[in-house]
């Protein structure tokens, strides 16, 4: 097993966490998944009951709450946002609040609790429109919407924060598709 082994998970419940934490479970991860469940209270209820499991109910917008949650986690995993260009677009503001304001806070408190490995869930529409057929991380970004936007902006704050006690990973993945416990 690495040596991560402590993992919290923001958006734990959604689309994506909901089936990636299953599988850290199954790895022998201790897990903490910290989510709003506004969409569904139980897309984890196939792992509910497993002893490496903590589920906090909280907004990642609440640094007192980061400042609980985040201390003894070895990696993070941040998958907790308006996930969208549509979903971003219905509240401006909102979208921005989760998106990008409590990006700083949770870089900050990760780095003073330690932790070894904070992987963000980008967007490969950071990117823009290109001509070349193939992309490649080189690439400048010409993020077209406010939703990338902030996505790219939130991956300059995190790469800048890089030193040899955390490691930053950003993951450009395009549109996730397929069947999820908590579908979109």
């Amino acid at each position: 097993m690495e040596e991560s082994q402590n993992v919290l998970v923001t958006g734990g419940a959604g689309y994506v966490g909901s089936v990636l934490v299953p599988k850290l479970l199954a790895k022998g991860y201790h897990v903490k998944v910290l989510d709003l469940y506004i969409y569904a209270q139980d897309a984890l209820d196939a792992v509910k009951e497993d002893p490496n499991l903590e589920q906090i109910k909280g907004d990642i917008r609440d640094r007192a709450l980061l400042e609980k949650v985040i201390p003894e986690t070895d990696c993070l995993i941040h998958l907790a946002c308006i996930s969208n260009d549509p979903s971003f677009e219905l509240d401006p503001q909102l979208g921005k609040s989760i998106n990008y304001d409590a990006f700083f806070d949770l870089v900050d408190v990760s780095k003073q609790s330690g932790v070894r490995r904070f992987i963000y869930a980008s967007t490969s529409s950071v990117y823009g429109v290109k001509e070349e057929e193939n992309v490649t991380e080189d690439m400048p970004l010409e993020p077209l919407t406010d939703y990338s936007k902030y996505k790219a902006l939130c991956e300059d704050i995190l790469l800048k924060a890089q030193s040899p006690d955390f490691t930053p990973v950003v993951i450009r993945s395009a549109t996730v598709c397929g069947y999820s416990p908590r579908l979109r």
